[in-house]
């Protein structure tokens, strides 16, 4: 005849599972934010380097760093243009 688990140890398991699953939907928002922060990051750092292959011919390239690009992957195009209209200014 098979041996039953004791029931403490089927309700542990059932509370470690439940604790398991609200720990994990409490980390899952701050762990979105963080991943689409990044993806806009990697975003506008893409955009700056395909704008840096053309900027060359009109005589203007954007600094590659974190800022710049988190700028451009936030804002997108009028954030561009805001760099490329501080390059003028600037310089």
């Amino acid at each position: 005849m098979p041996v039953l688990p004791d029931w403490n140890v089927i309700a542990a398991v059932i509370f470690g599972l439940f604790v398991l699953y609200f720990i994990s939907r409490l980390f899952l928002k701050p762990l979105k934010v963080v991943f689409y922060g990044l993806l806009h990051l990697v975003a506008g750092g893409a955009v700056i380097f395909l704008y840096n292959l053309l900027g060359p011919l009109w005589g203007v390239t954007i600094g590659f760093n974190v800022i710049s690009a988190l700028i451009v992957g936030l804002m997108g195009l009028p954030g561009l243009g805001m760099l490329i209209a501080l390059q003028y200014v600037l310089s």
